[in-house]
């Protein structure tokens, strides 16, 4: 587990706790409009911390981490052009490969053709 996940998750334990204490009136401060002020911030805080934790990749496992190791360095090869020997053009290498087995074909029929035009004159 990463220090970001660590802290993500210590600060949703620490807003959920505050949210608990907040809803059963605690801490009173003696006045009703800071009490109102400390729910509102405790709310908020709340809010904004689960959307964090939720946001982030939070990786609790060590094959989570390797995995996002992998995904990162997936990303940073297509971003550079390439993914290992593959190249990302856009589909340019497979209509050429399409083309290339398409000629083969016809040079097979053509082949086979006059192979049967032979044996036939004979």
């Amino acid at each position: 587990m990463n220090r970001g996940t660590k802290i993500r998750t210590a600060l949703l334990a620490v807003a959920i706790i505050n949210q608990a204490i907040s809803q059963v009136g605690e801490p009173d401060f003696g006045n009703e409009t800071a009490n109102t002020v400390y729910r509102i911030v405790s709310y908020i805080f709340t809010v904004a911390a689960a959307a964090i934790a939720f946001w982030y990749n939070n990786d609790f496992t060590d094959e989570a981490c390797a995995g996002t190791g992998l995904t990162r360095q997936l990303k940073a090869e297509k971003k550079a052009g390439y993914v290992g020997d593959y190249f990302f053009d856009e589909g340019e290498e497979d209509e050429a490969e399409a083309e290339a087995e398409d000629e083969e074909e016809e040079d097979d029929e053509q082949e086979d053709l006059e192979a049967a035009e032979q044996q036939v004159v004979k």
